[in-house]
């Protein structure tokens, strides 16, 4: 009932189509389900492959991926006036990716994934001083009961754990960074570019921090690089594209599905069965993002009525 609502008053008098306002939530969901299960990943493979390795090879097979949607795309694909903002996001991405891989071997799934939430908090503060969107009251709360549950999920795990936690800190502000660049690029660049010069710039730079803990993976970790590069692509060019159509404060919010999916992975692959803490902090993160859907619904229908009156 409520979707049928939202669709029609979305259609109706959103900023955003109605196709633009699902697509933008199915790809932020498409994304956040990929970035889980790269977390699994890491976590099966760290103890036997350093996780800058992983980096590199997130990346490089991630590339290969992407490449032949980049050959159909052609080679003007690549052309671009805003090198300088690529070269910047490439350096920022790759040090937030090795220090967010390192974190994810030392911190369990769950802990992890609550805590790079505080990227949400980093990225919407941004998106106000740079990106001039305003932070309506509704998602203020929607931000805060989200960062709120994370909190209370993550609350055991502060016990211990420093070095996982003051890297996930880090790691979340830098790529709260590179959303704002993606979101800046994104006004110009197709979501194929983009990715592709993720790919180009972001592989030879992680692999001078590879080629220090270099080890040769077995066949079966083999296929699980390749399985992380698939799943990185699919959700990196489905975040570029959920930037693209719509606000970084409107759609950042669903990255908090991210917790869901943690949760369910790390009950199938890692026997880890969520605690009355996880069901709360789960609980608050529902009623976060469930606020500013409603919320934003509810404030393009005033500011429609008001358009409409002529006040």
């Amino acid at each position: 009932m409520f979707g049928t609502w939202y669709r029609r008053q979305m259609g109706r008098f959103g900023e955003l189509s109605q196709v633009e306002a699902w697509q933008g939530v199915a790809l932020m969901l498409l994304a956040t389900g990929c970035f889980a299960s790269l977390g699994a990943i890491i976590r099966l493979n760290s103890p036997a492959i350093h996780p800058f390795q992983i980096v590199f090879l997130r990346n490089l097979f991630g590339f290969l991926t992407l490449s032949p949607l980049l050959l159909q795309a052609g080679i003007q694909s690549l052309r671009t006036t805003k090198i300088g903002l690529y070269l910047s996001r490439g350096v920022i991405s790759t040090v937030g990716m090795l220090l967010s891989f390192w974190a994810a071997s030392i911190l369990p799934l769950a802990e992890a994934t609550a805590l790079s939430f505080t990227q949400l908090l980093f990225a919407s503060l941004i998106a106000v001083l740079v990106l001039q969107e305003r932070m309506r009251p509704y998602r203020w709360l929607a931000l805060g009961l989200g960062f709120a549950g994370a909190l209370v999920m993550l609350r055991p795990g502060f016990q211990e754990g420093s070095l996982g936690i003051g890297l996930t800190l880090i790691a979340s502000a830098l790529f709260a960074w590179v959303t704002i660049v993606i979101k800046m690029l994104s006004r110009t660049e197709s979501s194929i570019t983009i990715t592709a010069y993720m790919g180009l710039l972001q592989t030879p730079m992680s692999f001078l921090a590879a080629v220090w803990v270099w080890t040769w993976p077995s066949p079966e970790q083999w296929l699980w690089m390749v399985a992380m590069g698939l799943l990185g692509t699919i959700g990196q060019v489905a975040l570029t594209q959920a930037y693209k159509l719509a606000d970084v404060t409107t759609v950042m919010p669903l990255d908090f599905s991210r917790l869901i999916w943690a949760s369910l992975i790390g009950f199938w692959v890692f026997a880890e069965i969520p605690d009355w803490w996880t069901c709360l902090g789960g609980a608050l993160i529902f009623a976060g993002a469930t606020s500013g859907v409603y919320g934003e619904a509810r404030w393009r229908m005033l500011q429609t009525q008001a358009r409409t009156s002529g006040v």
